[in-house]
């Protein structure tokens, strides 16, 4: 049985978690004697090309696009689709898994849609909420956590304070905007800021039709996280559709020493990506309202040029106990992990974050936002704590509760979870292709 997983980009040239899962996926997925092949786009080329990553087939489709305006809002096929259909037809997979979709010359809804035209069937894995969220954060107007169900007016509201336009401008701009929505004028055809402000509607709309034409295209869609699930539901995609299989720690959970009782500095640790929806700053900012004997922070993570990198930086480089100690190998991220007391995991969104995973495999409890993907691993007090997102006074006080006695880091370490192997994640994905693969036989 051969099955593509298709995704936009890969190793080695691009390591990110969706390239991770994937990866893995394929390893544990080739061992069960199903052949994995990744399928991504060779972006600014015109000739299709293959290499070998760890003994995985990756093809790379010719996808030679000049991506434009009508491309990312979806009214243009991108060039490379037809490259992607000739290398569907020659492979002739048993099923074809969808791991990312966005809007432009990448993989999109018209792959999906060529797939479904050459009835291969199809599997769709949302590792993100881009899905049913235009920003992907489902935090509304960046205040309160949203349920997650589009409803045009309420999204429309949200964009626009996202894109700073607020009071009598966006009360304006949203009654006009609205008034063209449900007049059937759509301004999204005019090349123009103001037409791109005035669609916003129309925007909205599409991610919503979009979601549920691609609900009845894939014949069924993985979901990492119960509560997106419940998301999804809440957006009438079909619960039959929908098959949960979360997340677990890629390659072998390393033995560890037993961890010894905790004394000052409180050693926190942050490890991902240093990006604002990451909420670095927030922790930055936390941490430097305590005394520097009571606690340490170590970051990992990739220092480029981007200026909130910088930002950061600046805003640590005062304080003594703030290291910023660069990226580290994934395989050995749970034993650098079990050399501090608390992970920290500031970010705006999660879907259902490996890290918290990882950490927990250390021997670490873990603080954190309490954005869905965080809450659903994390009971607060239990095996770790929750602060509101987005509040770095919040998070002071809870990193200030956690040195003010540390017997309470102690103690939550005692009711951390077991960790889960990939192999399980791979052995799902095997019985699901198989029973796909099975009823598509029965059918013909």
């Amino acid at each position: 049985m051969k099955i593509l997983l298709c995704l936009h980009h890969f190793l080695p040239e691009f390591v990110g978690g969706t390239e991770i899962y994937t990866l893995q996926l394929a390893l544990y997925l080739k061992q069960a004697g199903i052949e994995p092949v990744i399928l991504i786009p060779h972006f600014d080329n015109t000739i299709t090309s293959e290499y070998v990553y760890e003994g995985i087939r990756v093809i790379r489709y010719a996808e030679a696009s000049v991506e434009d305006r009508n491309m990312i809002m979806g009214k243009k096929k991108p060039d490379g689709l037809s490259a992607f259909a000739d290398v569907l037809k020659k492979e002739q997979p048993a099923i074809i898994h969808f791991h990312e979709l966005a809007p432009g010359r990448g993989i999109n809804i018209f792959h999906v849609e060529k797939a479904h035209e050459l009835h291969i069937p199809i599997v769709l894995t949302f590792h993100l909420s881009y899905y049913t969220c235009i920003k992907g954060s489902l935090i509304y107007k960046d205040e309160q956590k949203c349920d997650g169900e589009i409803k045009i007016k309420r999204c429309t509201e949200c964009v626009y304070q996202s894109k700073n336009i607020t009071g009598i401008k966006a009360k304006l701009l949203n009654t006009a905007a609205l008034a063209l929505y449900n007049a059937g004028i759509n301004p999204t055809s005019l090349n123009s800021s103001m037409g791109t402000a005035l669609g916003f509607p129309f925007v909205i709309s599409k991610i919503k039709n979009d979601l549920l034409k691609l609900s009845k295209l894939a014949d069924k869609i993985v979901v990492l996280a119960d509560w997106y699930k419940e998301v999804l539901q809440k957006n009438n995609v079909p619960p039959g559709k929908l098959v949960s299989i979360k997340q677990a720690l890629p390659g072998t959970v390393p033995s560890l020493p037993v961890t010894a009782p905790i004394s000052f500095p409180l050693k926190v640790v942050y490890i991902g990506r240093i990006s604002k929806l990451k909420g670095l700053h927030l922790l930055i900012n936390a941490i430097c309202t305590l005394p520097e004997n009571m606690i340490t922070l170590h970051i990992y993570g990739p220092e480029t040029e981007d200026s909130y990198v910088t930002a950061c930086k600046q805003q640590s480089a005062a304080k003594n106990n703030i290291h910023w100690m660069g990226t580290i190998p994934s395989e050995q991220v749970i034993q650098e992990l079990s050399n501090y007391h608390v992970l920290c995991l500031p970010s705006d969104f999660e879907m259902s974050p490996l890290v918290i995973r990882e950490a927990f495999a250390a021997g670490l409890p873990v603080l954190a936002s309490d954005v869905y993907g965080n809450a659903e691993q994390i009971t607060d007090g239990v095996n770790g704590w929750l602060f509101r997102v987005k509040e770095s006074n919040d998070l002071a006080e809870k990193l200030n509760y956690l040195t003010a006695d540390l017997s309470r880091v102690e103690k939550a370490r005692l009711h951390l979870p077991g960790s889960d192997n990939f192999k399980g994640v791979a052995d799902k994905h095997a019985e699901l292709y198989t029973s796909i693969v099975n009823k598509q036989k029965a059918i013909s």
